[in-house]
């Protein structure tokens, strides 16, 4: 059950047992296990990724079991300082713009836009101020963060940040900004029942707009991506603006999905080689799944079984009623996968879907063997991060002619 010791007398006492057996007991056994190479998650690995990737499972099961998620973004805090911290207020995008399924499941959950806020990074204007207006022919990598879809930020001093700030550090001739946009993140009992799905949907198209309408971006040189759950989000931002045929919004000139979880319903567990099971030891993120918690935090007041037959929901879903045709008129999409994630198989399922629907040129699969999730948030995990950004690098000067 997550989030079991989650009140605070449970939470004092659960971390007042586990922190020191975790400092004094687990850690010199990990460091121990992970000097010998037969006894690593994976052989391959060198001693410092494996004692990772044991912290990394501990960490996280420990977030599931008392509800300690990494500290969110502080709008009243950061705007006060907007030059340093590049926040910027977003606009709710107009009721208008929500048509077609996305304003049915809104009007379900009882979700409405709602004015946010993002983060800018990179290049300021000429009075050191961030949120100027795009320069002719301007390229921006506009970021939707993940870290499950109830928690994270693209705050600039968050672990996400360092995705972001790597694209203009190994990218610096496509992107001289990104920006990375707050939206209000899904939550479920024990928490405040808020957000449910299609808030985040909403808010990345009022951050869209944004960047469209109030900055002047073309939407063919905004490069969409998002890590994790984030990279989820991207994708249905996509779907949704294909879909929806909104004036002055048409889809963005490319997609970057980062470790994208695409099947929140489970539904490759228990298939021949689930990558779930079969790589129990060399990922982090099983009891994210098996909890249930995101899931049930988006559905709202929807079905149950809407979580593995809802293509928005669970686009890699082995159990959608159809998928011929849902992923058409995609833009042109990088995705870059790990070998040793637990969630690969449904990303394998996503890739096969959008070549099927969209074709083979439009999409760029990259699978490390042995990375696990959302490993480009490390810097220390090198060569692979810094390969990876070039591969990404290679491929958007191509789509740009650069």
């Amino acid at each position: 059950m997550p989030f079991a010791y989650s009140s605070p007398l449970l939470k004092a006492l659960y971390l007042i047992v586990a922190v020191p057996i975790i400092v004094f007991v687990r850690l010199p056994y990990w460091t121990i296990i992970s000097a010998i190479p037969a006894l690593r998650p994976r052989r391959s690995w060198g001693m410092q990724r494996a004692l990772i990737c044991h912290v990394l499972n501990a960490s996280t099961k420990m977030m599931y079991d008392i509800g300690m998620f990494p500290p969110g973004s502080n709008p009243d805090k950061d705007s006060l300082n907007p030059e340093t911290t590049g926040f910027v207020w977003v606009d709710a995008v107009p009721s208008e713009f929500v048509v077609g399924d996305i304003a049915e499941y809104a009007q379900k959950n009882h979700v409405t836009p709602a004015r946010t806020y993002g983060y800018w990074y990179g290049a300021k204007d000429h009075a050191g101020k961030h949120g100027q207006r795009a320069g002719e022919n301007e390229r921006v990598y506009y970021h939707l963060h993940g870290i499950v879809l109830q928690t994270g930020t693209g705050n600039p001093s968050s672990v996400n940040a360092v995705i972001i700030k790597g694209f203009l550090e190994k990218c610096p001739s496509v992107f001289e900004r990104a920006f990375a946009l707050e939206y209000r993140t899904a939550s479920s009992a024990p928490f405040p029942v808020a957000n449910p799905f299609p808030t985040s949907v909403l808010d990345a198209v009022s951050g869209y707009r944004y960047l469209v309408e109030t900055l002047g971006f073309a939407p063919a040189n905004i490069v969409v991506g998002g890590d994790s759950s984030g990279g989820h989000l991207a994708s249905n931002l996509a779907r949704y603006l294909i879909a929806a045929d909104l004036p002055n919004l048409p889809p963005p000139g490319a997609l970057i999905l980062l470790s994208p979880t695409m099947d929140w319903a489970n539904t490759h567990l228990g298939t021949p080689g689930s990558t779930l099971d079969a790589h129990k030891s060399s990922d982090f993120v099983r009891v994210v799944l098996l909890s249930g918690y995101t899931p049930r935090s988006l559905l709202g007041t929807l079905d149950a079984r809407e979580t593995a037959t809802n293509a928005w929901l669970s686009p890699a879903s082995l159990e959608l009623p159809r998928t011929d045709g849902l992923f058409a008129g995609y833009p042109p999409t990088f995705i870059l996968a790990g070998g040793a994630e637990q969630t690969v198989d449904g990303m394998r399922t996503f890739r096969d879907r959008l070549v099927h629907d969209s074709g083979k040129e439009k999409v760029r699969y990259i699978e490390y063997p042995d990375m696990f999730h959302d490993w480009l948030m490390l810097t220390v995990i090198e060569p692979e991060r810094s390969q990876a950004y070039a591969e990404m690098d290679v491929w958007l000067k191509g789509m740009y002619n650069l």
